[in-house]
C-alpha cells in the first residue's frame, strides 16, 4: 500500500525457508534505528509462526498481522534497547 505509513524496508521471504526469513529480518534490523518498521511478506503458516516468535524474541512488535492473496503481510516495529536483556 503506498502513503505515508509504509515502512521503507521490506522483506521478501516468500521464496526463503524460516531460518532464510529469520536472517534477513536480523540483518534488516540490525541497521535501523529503534521504532523502526520492517515489512515482511512470507509464504506459509510456519514462516510466519517463526517470524512471530522472532518478533516475540527480540521484543519487536508485530502491529500488522494480516493474510491476503494466500500470503502474511507482517510489519515489524524494532524494540527498544530500555528494559530488555542483553542477553536476547
Amino acid at each position: 500500500m503506498p502513503g505515508s505509513e509504509d515502512p521503507g524496508v521490506f522483506v521478501d521471504g516468500t521464496r526463503r525457508e524460516c531460518t532464510g526469513i529469520i536472517a534477513e529480518l536480523e540483518t534488516a534490523m540490525a541497521g535501523l534505528r529503534d521504532g523502526a518498521k520492517v515489512r515482511a511478506l512470507v509464504a506459509d503458516v510456519p514462516s510466519r509462526i517463526d517470524v512471530l516468535a522472532w518478533a516475540e524474541r527480540k521484543g519487536h512488535a508485530v502491529p500488522v498481522d494480516r493474510k491476503e492473496a494466500g500470503r502474511f503481510h507482517l510489519t515489524i516495529v524494532k524494540a527498544g534497547r530500555r528494559g530488555r536483556s542483553t542477553t536476547a
